[in-house]
């Protein structure tokens, strides 16, 4: 082991997963790429690829409402299973992959797919520039929000992190560039921005809410029945600002994602012989991000808020677009030096301008689906520097955030969740 990573020869790699499709092309072109060109620095290894990665497994169950998954019987339905690919080919460049294989109730389903490839080149600390499927600097945490180890919490706060909207928001086919910029004696600015297409997935939970609605309007409107249904991903660009000020410890930040994707919708009714083909589309504008933390030895504090408008378009037709605002405040104290003590208050309201939910009451529904309130506690051991366990317990008022996808029968105002995690990292 060298610097917290194993390091293999190529033969090595190879013998360690099979990979098949793109997935084998990606990492065949890696890693030819890699042992190919050859090292300029005396300070790295030539012939030498560093990998990493991490296992978890958790157990979900909650009362009164599914939560992510089919979770009210208790669910297995909770892991990440990621390797690491990367090499420095010079002191300027550098090449890396991730692989991922997630299983979040229908979401994932432990598929191997690419998180994130990417070509970064860095001219200067000022400026550097990365080219492939790149993470997306959103909030503090989105960039790492993959790895258990990397959070005091199972899951990140979900008025900033949805899940549902996850594979929508984490990565990108495109590029970005960043830079550090000193400040003298204010401290310091890391910057990014970045542009590319997105990726929101077939069975992501934000896909499976616009799916719902189509199939609904279709059968209020007497359309016929969905039979066809595809995402067609669009544009997604934004950037991020973290400052650092004199103060050890304390990170402020801002950030801002724009997004969008369309959907191939196909119906077909008894009455006519040809199929109903028409599209749709769904996004997020001016999603924003505002952050604050602060590490020391025993404790952390991290704060965010967020504003964003869900725009969507359906048969034709833009419908009403929902500003929703959410905020979080989160407290991890560590009275040990394993030991980790954590404290979430997490708070979300699909319509900024109506917290009570009347505008939901009068289309039929409960006021609580306009709103998301979730306290929990959370206890994490790290038992050794590969291993630790995490368990926690949230009580949760308000059904926002797309509950309805895993509740088809109805929903609870008050209901809970417990969550126990064990990970494993390399």
């Amino acid at each position: 082991m060298k610097d917290g990573f194993f390091l293999f020869g190529p033969h090595e790699v190879f013998r360690i997963f099979h990979y098949g499709g793109l997935m084998k092309r990606l990492l065949l072109f890696f890693l030819a790429f890699s042992f190919g060109h050859p090292l300029t620095v005396s300070a790295f290894e030539p012939g030498h690829l560093g990998i990493n990665g991490f296992i978890s497994q958790g157990y979900l169950v909650s009362s009164g409402n599914n939560f992510l998954a089919d979770s009210t019987s208790g669910t297995f339905e909770v892991n990440e299973m990621g390797v690491t690919f990367h090499s420095r080919l010079n002191d300027k460049l550098r090449l890396g992959l991730q692989l991922l294989s997630r299983d979040l109730g229908k979401d994932g389903n432990n598929d191997v797919r690419l998180d994130w490839a990417i070509g970064d080149y860095r001219y200067r600390d000022w400026f550097g520039v990365r080219m492939g499927k790149i993470k997306l600097p959103i909030g503090l945490y989105n960039e790492v929000r993959d790895s258990d180890f990397l959070r005091p919490m199972a899951f990140l706060p979900q008025g900033i992190y949805d899940e549902n909207k996850r594979n929508f928001m984490v990565s990108a086919a495109g590029v970005g560039v960043y830079g550090h910029l000193p400040l003298a004696r204010l401290g310091d600015v890391d910057y990014q921005a970045f542009a590319g297409e997105g990726d929101c997935g077939e069975d992501s939970g934000q896909v499976l809410r616009f799916k719902n609605m189509v199939k609904q309007t279709a059968q209020q409107e007497g359309l016929g029945v969905l039979t066809k249904f595809e995402p067609d991903n669009q544009y997604v660009y934004g950037g991020s600002i973290i400052y650092n000020p004199p103060l050890n410890g304390l990170r402020l930040g801002a950030s801002f994602f724009k997004g969008l994707s369309d959907f191939e919708i196909e119906l077909t009714n008894s009455l006519s012989a040809e199929p109903f083909k028409t599209d749709g589309s769904g996004g997020l504008d001016d999603f924003w991000v505002f952050s604050l933390e602060y590490v020391s030895s025993e404790m952390t504090i991290s704060s965010e808020y967020t504003e964003f408008t869900s725009v969507r378009e359906l048969f034709g037709t833009p419908m009403s677009p929902e500003k929703s605002q959410g905020w979080y405040g989160l407290v991890s104290i560590r009275p040990l030096e394993k030991l980790t003590f954590s404290a979430l208050y997490d708070h979300f309201y699909a319509d900024k301008n109506d917290h009570g939910g009347k505008s939901y009451e009068q289309m039929g529904l409960p006021s609580y689906v306009a709103w998301r309130k979730d306290f929990g506690i959370g206890l994490r051991y790290d038992i050794n520097f590969n291993w630790l366990v995490k368990a926690e317990w949230h009580h949760v008022d308000g059904a926002a955030l797309g509950l309805d996808i895993f509740n088809p029968g109805g929903l609870e105002r008050d209901w809970n969740y417990f969550v126990a995690k064990a990970s494993f990292n390399f």
